[in-house]
């Protein structure tokens, strides 16, 4: 794995809080109240400025150096995430003073957010340069609050705007799902006529099913209808956490004919969570010692030491080798990571013989 040298990408998740709802995220199921074992936390700026020190950001910025004897080119993207498994950005206290510390650094910042939250002046000092805000956009009004739950359309185009007529580059990001697809053209017609300098669709696995209310009673569905969508939302928190802990979810796939093409090592790239842990990557970093999450039960006994808020970065990153190490069971049973193979295991080229 990589050596803290090598880092020239941070993926930063700021916060665990969100006012969002939306119903394939791992801090709700399907928009009901139930937390799975994430702790409500977050970074401060002194927890950023004593994890992210000047150093570190004068080391984002150098010439890509060469990892096992090439450099790599990856996405081209050097600087600062900040994107959520679990919290949006905006929700982070000292969110906009954490951005203007990096800027200072002259280090690119990308940043992802559901963008409902806030004042059209905060938004405006936003407008910095190397700073790229991505807004979740997933339709228009009538069709982004089916998923975007508690979140406002109309405030987040006026946060874009702010920010746009302030000087800052802003992004249209957009899921495509059945009930909106319909709308993309006026959507990526509407980007372009606001001054958003891109417009992305997101294609990232988000699946169909019911939606509930905080309290548990059916709403809608999202996608094509399916029978049992209104079963009572108790025995479907039950099923999808037995569904986690189940032996056979862990150890369904053959994994002998897969290399580990790992994000981490491509990227140059760690995560380090909003409790200031750090991991190679976000598929990673779903709190293991609490959180039930496919895989979780396999990576905790390989978490050590990785509180960067306790421990220097460098001691941080010692653990991964067990990572690297576990890449070498010949199956999910035996101890290969569950999330490593889904994400990053790629099939080995056979040769051909005569």
């Amino acid at each position: 794995m990589l050596k803290l040298s090598e880092i020239r990408q941070l993926h930063i998740e700021l916060t665990t809080r969100c006012n969002a709802r939306c119903p394939m995220c791992m801090r709700n199921y399907r928009g009901s109240d139930f937390n799975s074992g994430y702790p409500l936390c977050e970074l401060s700026l002194a927890d950023f400025k004593h994890i992210v020190t000047p150093e570190l950001l004068a080391q984002l910025i150098q010439p890509d150096a060469p990892v096992n004897g090439r450099v790599p080119t990856i996405f081209g993207f050097r600087g600062i995430t900040f994107n959520g498994n679990l919290g949006d950005f905006a929700s982070a206290r000292d969110a906009l003073e954490i951005v203007e510390y990096i800027a200072k650094h002259n280090v690119p910042v990308h940043i992802n957010t559901n963008g409902s939250l806030r004042s059209t002046e905060w938004w405006c000092r936003l407008a910095l340069p190397g700073v790229t805000v991505g807004f979740a956009l997933d339709g228009l009004a009538d069709t982004h609050r089916l998923y975007r739950q508690d979140t406002d359309w109309h405030r987040i185009i006026e946060h874009a705007q702010a920010l746009i007529r302030a000087g800052g580059r802003a992004v249209w990001r957009f899921v495509p799902f059945d009930h909106n697809r319909h709308q993309e053209q006026s959507c990526r017609q509407m980007a372009q006529d606001l001054g958003f300098v891109d417009f992305e669709n997101i294609y990232d696995g988000r699946d169909n099913g019911p939606v509930y209310t905080r309290t548990g009673k059916f709403s809608h569905t999202i996608g094509p209808t399916q029978p049992g969508e209104a079963a009572p939302i108790e025995a479907l928190i039950e099923n999808h956490v037995t569904w986690y802990d189940a032996k056979t979810f862990r150890s369904h796939k053959d994994v002998q004919n897969l290399s580990m093409d790992c994000l981490h090592k491509k990227n140059q790239e760690i995560y380090i969570a909003a409790d200031g842990s750090v991991y190679p990557c976000c598929y990673l970093g779903f709190y293991p010692q609490t959180m039930s999450h496919p895989g979780n039960k396999e990576l905790a006994p390989m978490v050590k030491e990785n509180n960067a808020l306790e421990y220097s970065l460098e001691h941080c990153l010692a653990w991964f080798e067990s990572i690297e190490q576990a890449w070498n069971h010949s199956s999910i049973a035996e101890g290969r990571p569950y999330q490593c193979v889904n994400t990053c295991g790629k099939p080995t080229a056979v040769v051909a013989t005569s």
